[in-house]
């Protein structure tokens, strides 16, 4: 009887400095959230006079400025379209490749997936200039090359993190639907896709976050102002010797909106595709 009290006792002791722990690291991440939107809700002259508090006046006159002034719903439906082409192209792609690195004879399956790994460790701003130079040779500048970039050097992490995943699929259920007569693809469609969605979802919500916040390559490609995208449009708000915190903060919050309502959906996939690629 004592021992089970001692051991009720104890693990409510292990509990509380975890969710006390918790709930900190929640308001750490909450809070910056709550302050942006607040902000952005507030004149520039009320957020100058007590930045950390309350609104003193209420106002959607910054969302209206990022309309009118700069464009952001262009912007906004820009970087929607060019994130979901290359994102859908990155999935096909990867998709393929990392089925046939897991679960087919290919020669040299090895050191293909060394090769993606060593590819992820190259620093991304050394690749600008030859990038840049190449695609301006061939006459691919704009959403074509923008899209291309986005594909490249997206691909080796989509196909090592899928070839991951559907390594954990039973090499039993693919013969059994060979057995059936389903072919390549339709193996890849009917058992291969359902059982690594996960995986899948996970990495579509990834490479989202990475093409919707990336700025460099979207500044230097598309120099005609009507066609940028969200980052280039958002990095000009302001003057040099102004700042404007609420304008700001408005353009912050629209573009983060996407990704939090993504993940919001998306959180149970993303939590079993991690738990795949850990295992593995």
């Amino acid at each position: 009887m004592s021992e089970s009290v001692s051991g009720r006792l104890s693990s409510r002791g292990v509990r509380w400095p975890i969710f006390i722990a918790l709930c900190l690291l929640a308001a750490s991440i909450i809070y910056p959230l709550w302050f942006v939107i607040i902000t952005s809700l507030r004149p520039n002259a009320d957020y100058l006079q007590n930045p950390f508090g309350l609104p003193g006046e209420w106002t959607l006159d910054n969302y209206a400025t990022l309309s009118s002034a700069y464009g952001l719903g262009r912007a906004f439906v820009n970087s929607l379209m060019v994130t979901s082409i290359a994102v859908v192209i990155v999935l096909i792609l990867a998709t393929i490749a990392g089925y046939a690195l897991a679960k087919l004879p290919v020669p040299g399956t090895k050191w293909v997936t060394a090769t993606f790994v060593s590819v992820m460790l190259i620093p991304g701003p050394v690749l600008i200039i030859p990038i840049y130079l190449l695609l301006a040779r061939l006459g691919l500048q704009g959403y074509p090359g923008l899209i291309l970039v986005y594909v490249a050097t997206g691909l080796p992490f989509a196909t090592f993190f899928l070839t991951l995943t559907f390594r954990s699929i039973p090499d039993e259920v693919i013969e059994a639907a060979r057995i059936d007569g389903a072919g390549l693809f339709r193996t890849l469609w009917s058992i291969v896709r359902p059982m690594g969605a996960s995986g899948i979802a996970t990495l579509a919500v990834l490479q989202f976050l990475g093409v919707w916040n990336e700025l460099i390559f979207a500044v230097i490609l598309i120099r005609d102002q009507s066609l940028w995208l969200l980052t280039p449009t958002l990095a000009t708000i302001g003057d040099r010797y102004l700042n404007d915190q609420p304008l700001v903060s408005a353009g912050l919050f629209v573009t983060a909106s996407v990704p939090l309502v993504l993940l919001a959906f998306a959180s149970r996939y993303i939590m079993q595709g991690l738990q795949v690629g850990v295992s593995r």
